[in-house]
């Protein structure tokens, strides 16, 4: 994976969470994609409905990849997210033995976000161990890229920001 490739995949991942997040859901894009960027599944967050609090988009992404290509390892994809995944989606992209993990805004910039707006109705609430961490920890050693289009990730934490982009669109 070069990192044109995952700029343009990143992109793919913000046109989702702009385009198809409902309004009080988490705006998350995450894809499942093959080594040449031929994408086997896309969604948006739907974590605030039902009660599957591991629901997050990434490990839903994952799920359906697997059911897709009727195996439980990934090999040679990789998990593209608008933000950082936390230790449990990193972990399941390692266990389902991905090539990799692409990734725009990083869990501190949800930190920052929340910690600045603490009247947002979206918590970003984050378990602070970085995808690198896990990664460094866990076998096989997934590729990491990291803070790709990373300023362009940080503004959908902003639900003002995302509402006023829906319009436009």
């Amino acid at each position: 994976m070069n990192r044109e490739l995952a700029e343009k995949l990143i992109g793919k991942c913000i046109t989702i969470a702009l385009s198809e997040c409902k309004e009080g859901q988490y705006p998350l894009g995450a894809m499942v994609v093959d080594e040449n960027g031929e994408i086997i599944t896309s969604l948006c967050s739907n974590l605030n409905e039902g009660y599957d609090v591991s629901a997050h988009p990434e490990m839903v992404a994952i799920r359906r990849a697997c059911e897709i290509k009727k195996d439980r390892y990934l090999k040679g994809c990789y998990l593209v997210t608008t933000l950082e995944p936390c230790p449990m989606c990193t972990s399941v992209a390692i266990w389902a033995k991905m090539k990799g993990i692409i990734f725009g805004a990083s869990q501190n910039d949800a930190i920052e976000y929340s910690n600045n707006h603490p009247e947002s109705k979206l918590s970003w609430r984050q378990i602070t161990i970085p995808a690198s961490y896990i990664i460094e920890h866990g076998t096989p050693r997934l590729e990491l890229y990291e803070n790709v289009r990373e300023e362009e990730c940080k503004q959908l934490l902003d639900e003002e920001y995302v509402k006023t982009r829906k319009r436009i669109k």
